[in-house]
């Protein structure tokens, strides 16, 4: 495992490569909103199968990649671990976008940077940076403006994507910190690995499931498509980003997703999905925040390495 991990620790992307494959990595997690819209089943067993499909697909690449399983103890603990917060994470995000909205889910979701901000100083030891909590808040007000959601919607759908978002950032965060200790693959399949056993425990509890043989060819594919396309190389690719970029950098980008999802949208169906001036503006204020702490961090480059992880 030495000799693994000792070659996976040189294969940091340069700062330009990782922000293209950052921007590529929200490009694809811009169509789960959509998918998890279109897909009839419930939140859980959305996710219970999405996890299941990527943590087999690892499970390939491990063996034909030849890295081996074996995870210390202490480290084991803290992948299964931010496997449970992304299992919350998902089932809390797929459950907005069905009391809610997809509106709503992805506007909560933006707070995930203002989280960050506070997260990412407590796991790497750092102070909090006034001017990134302040940035949380103007991304939150960018994308609300871009989608156009209005404070009268549903208490429920709003607190349920604040937990989300929540739990996004901590999995983020912590994601930091494991994605410099081994390679992605294996961090992928342990968390997801997690993730599919917090998922099925709560059928235990609140039923109904939907077998494999009850899913409609429809819901099928889509689920596929987004377990493959949507989950598994972002998240592997968002793994390498974060030995490059802060979680804070990266929690900051993602607000960009619903920009790429309505332009896609009005790419793909001009007549029937137009861009209007609140999404010019709400992108252009998102974009410049974007922009200003790339900025930021390349005129203060110590600022933007996180810490290394001790032990």
């Amino acid at each position: 495992m030495a000799s693994t991990d000792a070659a996976h620790e040189g294969s940091r992307l340069t700062p330009l490569a990782a922000h293209v494959r950052l921007q590529a990595t929200v490009l694809l997690w811009g169509m789960t909103a959509l998918l998890g819209k279109s897909i009839q089943v419930g939140a859980r067993v959305l996710v219970f199968y999405r996890v299941l499909i990527v943590a087999c697909v690892m499970l390939v690449l491990l063996r034909k990649k030849r890295i081996p399983l074996a995870v210390p103890r202490r480290t084991l603990f803290e992948l299964v671990a931010t496997g449970a917060l992304v299992a919350i994470h998902w089932m809390a995000f797929y459950g907005t976008i069905k009391l809610g909205g997809i509106a709503v889910a992805v506007t909560s979701l933006s707070t995930t940077t203002f989280f960050t901000a506070l997260l990412e100083p407590l796991v790497f030891r750092r102070r909090v940076r006034p001017r990134e909590l302040v940035m949380g808040v103007l991304v939150v007000f960018g994308v609300a403006v871009l989608l156009g959601v209005e404070l009268g919607s549903p208490r429920s759908a709003i607190a349920l994507g604040l937990v989300s978002a929540f739990f996004s950032a901590a999995f983020g965060t912590w994601n930091g910190r494991l994605s410099k200790m081994m390679p992605a693959e294996k961090v992928t399949f342990v968390e997801l690995s997690a993730a599919l056993v917090v998922t099925g425990a709560t059928f235990l509890v609140k039923g109904p499931f939907v077998p494999p043989w009850a899913l409609t060819a429809h819901d099928a594919t889509r689920l596929v498509f987004l377990a493959l396309f949507c989950t598994a190389l972002p998240w592997l690719w968002s793994l390498r980003v974060l030995r490059t970029l802060s979680p804070y950098t990266v929690a900051l980008s993602i607000a960009l997703e619903p920009v790429y999802s309505l332009a896609l949208a009005a790419l793909v169906f001009p007549s029937e999905e137009r861009l209007g001036p609140r999404f010019y503006a709400g992108a252009s204020i998102v974009g410049a925040l974007v922009v200003l702490d790339a900025w930021d961090k390349r005129r203060r480059p110590q600022a933007s390495q996180a810490a290394p992880p001790s032990g």
